[in-house]
């Protein structure tokens, strides 16, 4: 099942395959780098060999380092290129002593509109305010549609941070009017339209934006539906609680997915049962988006639902169900009985 906001990663034309030689675990290769962060050299990859060790030592790299990665970086494959970008993605997740934004950003004008996708996803966790620029010029002129969707997505951090208050209302303002023209524009490919309504769907307060997200659930496309439900959650507009627990039931994976993540961020406890329901779906993604959602929603309701599920649950739930908990005892009421 693939989802609106959650697309397989690019991927190139076949030729990235895995280097041949094993390399050693993870962990293990980011403790040999130790103090040579920040002084990588891109010459490590001159045999196409992508390991994570020397992708590390690209972390906070020095201006020295810096002028060299400007000067070797061009020189590389697009496959290669594309396999540093990855890897930086994924060692972040688990490891946030790593900081490659300086490489990433530079990443940005890289002649490969794959690797140009890759980088601004990959500065998922960056919410400095000088990002924005650079990705709002990537939405309105990069000859890439995927790229410009993946900006698109990019820029709804930023919306959430102005919309609540993090940001200046001048740039809360700016954003607002980038996305909702790209959402609004039918010219627009589907998925930039459908990436920009996701992210605008902060400032729904605008019942310009409301009126798109309505009118792009009642299309007859799974795709549009689903993004309509990702975005009826970012408003965390309890209205829109009605729709999104109906779509719980939705025969069709993919909606049921997106419901429920969205039920999770409304955090009302009135999809309790019916998550509890989904958290015994037959898609494992289903399930552990229910999951998921009860831990964000918390409360007495979704702490008994959790653990019911979790008397029949598989490995794997298990451990999204025990994550789940955690945060749902987290918010509960400390004086609340649970049993």
């Amino acid at each position: 099942m693939s989802t609106p906001m959650s697309p397989e990663p690019p991927h190139s034309d076949g030729s990235m395959e895995e280097d041949e030689e094993e390399e050693q675990p993870v962990e293990a290769a980011l403790d040999e780098v130790g103090g040579e962060r920040g002084t990588g050299s891109l010459e490590a990859f001159a045999d196409g060999a992508v390991r994570s060790a020397d992708v590390a030592r690209l972390s906070d790299l020095d201006r020295d380092a810096v002028a060299r990665f400007v000067a070797e970086w061009p020189l590389l494959p697009d496959t290669t290129r594309e396999r540093i970008v990855r890897t930086m993605d994924e060692l972040v997740v688990d490891r946030v002593d790593l900081i490659f934004g300086r490489v990433l950003r530079l990443a940005l004008d890289d002649p490969s509109a794959v690797v140009r996708q890759l980088a601004v996803a990959a500065l998922w966790e960056d919410e400095r305010q000088d990002l924005i620029e650079p990705l709002r010029e990537i939405l309105a002129q990069d000859p890439s549609p995927d790229v410009r969707a993946e900006a698109a997505r990019g820029l709804g951090r930023f919306a959430r941070l102005a919309e609540s208050g993090e940001l200046p209302e001048s740039v809360g303002r700016l954003l607002h009017d980038d996305l909702l023209s790209v959402a609004s524009d039918d010219r627009q490919p589907a998925l930039l339209r459908q990436r920009a309504l996701e992210s605008a769907a902060v400032f729904a307060r605008d019942p310009a934006i409301r009126s798109l997200i309505l009118d792009a659930y009642e299309l007859d496309d799974q795709a549009w539906q689903g993004s309509a439900l990702f975005a009826m959650g970012q408003t965390h507009d309890v209205s829109w609680l009605p729709t999104v627990i109906d779509e719980l039931a939705s025969p069709d994976a993919l909606l049921r997915y997106e419901a429920a993540r969205a039920c999770g961020v409304l955090g009302d406890e009135e999809a309790v049962p019916e998550l509890l329901t989904c958290g015994g779906d037959e898609d494992a993604e289903v399930r552990q988006a229910a999951i998921a959602a009860l831990g964000q929603i918390g409360g007495r309701s979704a702490i008994r639902a959790l653990q019911t599920l979790s008397t029949t649950a598989d490995e794997a739930d298990q451990e999204t169900i025990e994550a789940a908990l955690e945060e749902a005892f987290a918010t509960a009421d400390p004086f609340g009985s649970v049993a």
